[in-house]
């Protein structure tokens, strides 16, 4: 060490330059340092999530959830897992211990839902993936007095958009239900064109598709719909035909239903200055650079707001980007 020392007092360029390589290397760890207020949690624990357009929750247990449990219960590293069975879909929540290989853990559990081969035809394929709980970063509300459907379709659109901006890649919507198709049958106009309702469900069935939210409605219940072909919206599911005589007169669903083309019967509400709103949620990503990505939400949404319809708005609900400069300022005062 003395040596070292001495050879460096004898040496003061190859000192200054040392020094000076240090301070360069500390500045660029500095500038390509990730800045975020609370990191990205990743837990051991990994979620298998089935879609089978139609189920009834009871479907989706005996059918999809019991028959991949038994194939988990294979696995030696499987610690537990929670199930949950909902109207057209399944999620699997599986854990490990701590200490396990998430990585390893991932693929064993593909793999062995994958190994599952009797599971029913028409499910989409099981989508098993690592949970990662990432922090909301930014949030915008679109908002005015256009119409739902017409104000979830302009989110979409500006969702996409905010997704290519740079630093900004995870980006989910609030606010909005999923649409659906509702089918009012009317007895009385079944009975004057002399058609039954099995008739009208059968003709439905035959003729629809990605019905996974769709209903038939009558003076008694419900029916849910599961079926996919053709119509998808209210004028197709109007054309359907249900009977067709010899005399050529034909029965279609417009003639004994009422079609109406709407959402899903669910409480959600966002609003912003008292008007409806769909909420544009930004997550956290893997580098993450907080501010960057709060200077070009908030230049796209001045650029934004210039081509859009006559009263709709973007508005700024929430920007982490504050709280992290407030830390850094009294980190540093």
């Amino acid at each position: 060490m003395n040596g070292m020392i001495a050879w460096f007092a004898r040496n003061p360029v190859a000192a200054n330059l040392l020094m000076f390589g240090i301070l360069l290397a500390g500045l660029l760890g500095f500038l390509a340092m990730e800045r975020e207020t609370f990191p990205t949690f990743k837990p051991n624990q990994v979620v298998i999530e089935v879609v089978w357009p139609g189920a009834a929750p009871q479907e989706v247990e005996e059918q999809v959830i019991v028959r991949i449990e038994q194939a988990l219960n294979n696995l030696d590293s499987v610690y537990r897992y929670y199930s949950t069975a909902n109207e057209s879909f399944g999620r699997i929540e599986v854990h490990t211990l701590p200490t396990d290989d998430i990585e390893s853990f991932l693929n064993d559990v593909k793999n062995a839902v994958d190994a599952v081969n009797s599971l029913p035809r028409d499910i989409e394929n099981p989508k098993v993936r690592r949970v990662e709980y990432r922090d909301e970063m930014i949030r915008v509300a679109v908002h005015g007095n256009i119409g739902e459907k017409a104000l979830t379709s302009l989110a979409e659109e500006l969702r996409d958009e905010v997704a290519a901006l740079p630093y900004v890649s995870l980006v989910n919507l609030f606010g909005t239900r999923r649409e659906e198709v509702t089918i009012e049958v009317s007895e009385s106009a079944m009975r004057q064109f002399g058609v039954s309702f099995s008739e009208v469900s059968n003709a439905i069935r035959a003729s629809s598709v990605n019905l996974s939210s769709g209903r038939i409605r009558t003076e008694t219940g419900d029916i849910l719909l599961r079926a996919r072909n053709l119509a998808d919206n209210e004028t197709d599911f109007g054309r359907i035909v249900v009977r067709q005589t010899a005399d050529g007169a034909t029965v279609r669903v417009a003639d004994v239903a009422r079609v109406n083309d709407g959402f899903e019967d669910e409480e959600i509400l966002a609003t912003m200055n008292g008007e409806p709103a769909v909420l544009l949620q930004m997550l956290a990503t893997d580098h993450m650079q907080i501010v960057k990505s709060s200077d070009a939400v908030h230049k796209w949404m001045e650029e934004r707001q210039k081509t859009l319809p006559e009263g709709v708005n973007l508005s700024l609900w929430f920007d982490q980007a504050d709280m992290y400069k407030s830390r850094m300022k009294t980190i540093t005062s």
